[in-house]
């Protein structure tokens, strides 16, 4: 059978924007089926995904004034903070998988100046975009009351919105197929000594996991891709177990000999996976028929305006 290969290089994952501003303006919507993979610790097929999220910044502006005369003032930075203590008490009143993230990006200048300008960055996680888009009203409705209480004005915009993962069965299966036919790389002593050296006691998980895990806490852009063509993603393992997400040591361990050969068995099992598709037609009816099932009455809403532009640096 004969296949298009389109190789999407997709940015700024952290930042979860690349394929929600990618989606927006168009890209994916080509694919018949689309294959993805992640580093990990351990390596499995997921057809769950993880949680929805949106990325919210809240920049509150009041009026300066010298410390000494702060009565004068209306302080955007007090806007910020009284707008966290409502949402430390909305933490109650949400759904226990739920989660609000927050970090002041911009909170004045010095001590003695009242801050004119103030910037809060939050995320809110849910299960899906109804349960996030319930909480993020009432988040709103915090920065709301805060700017009311301290008399400064607020603004507020989003910076990247993520769905859940739209789970393909077919998919999911052919590409498990296949990571179970090349598997993780097998770690050497020198990929132990190595990890040692690192200071990391755990070693090196060469099992796939069973079924087809379970929907994350964390986020993913990628997951809005699933809702554009039908995706099949797997984990390879590239470092020793016990690694912490996020952090230095992960890094230096991306740049070592058994990460760089997983990669490689991570294209095998793309290579294997789309040869799969090309050569069985029947496959790819299956997997598009599940597809358009599961989206039947769904459009697609990126979420984002047209007109915002890509958020190449932090807000």
């Amino acid at each position: 059978g004969k296949g298009t290969i389109i190789y999407y290089g997709c940015p700024a994952e952290e930042t979860l924007a690349g394929q929600v501003y990618m989606a927006r303006d168009g890209a994916f919507r080509d694919l018949d089926v689309a294959l993805a993979w992640h580093p990990g610790a351990g390596s499995g097929v997921s057809n769950a995904g993880g949680s929805s999220l949106d990325s919210l910044v809240f920049e509150f502006f009041g009026r300066t004034a010298h410390g000494a005369s702060a009565h004068t003032g209306r302080s955007a930075l007090d806007g910020v903070m009284l707008m966290d203590v409502a949402a430390n008490y909305l933490r109650e009143h949400v759904p226990e998988n739920v989660r609000i993230h927050m970090v002041v990006r911009d909170g004045g200048d010095a001590p003695n100046v009242v801050p004119a300008y103030a910037k809060a960055w939050y995320y809110v996680r849910g299960k899906d975009r109804a349960q996030v888009d319930e909480v993020r009203k009432r988040l709103i409705k915090c920065a709301e009351g805060a700017a009311q209480a301290t008399e400064t004005t607020m603004k507020w915009y989003r910076v990247t919105a993520v769905y859940p993962r739209l789970p393909n069965d077919a998919m999911c299966q052919a590409t498990r197929k296949n990571l179970e036919l090349f598997g993780p790389p097998r770690p050497t002593q020198d990929d132990r000594k190595r990890a040692r050296k690192i200071g990391l006691k755990g070693d090196f998980d060469t099992s796939i996991a069973k079924g087809t895990g379970s929907q994350g806490r964390g986020s993913s852009d990628e997951d809005n891709v699933s809702w554009l063509a039908p995706m099949g993603r797997f984990q390879l393992a590239c470092y020793a177990k016990g690694a912490p997400g996020h952090h230095r040591d992960l890094a230096a361990q991306a740049a070592l000999p058994f990460a760089q050969r997983a990669a490689l068995q991570a294209g095998k099992v793309f290579a294997g996976t789309a040869l799969d598709l090309c050569q069985d037609p029947d496959l790819v009816r299956k997997i598009r028929a599940e597809f358009r099932k599961r989206t039947k009455g769904f459009t697609y809403n990126p979420l984002i305006p047209k007109r915002q532009k890509v958020p190449v640096d932090p807000p």
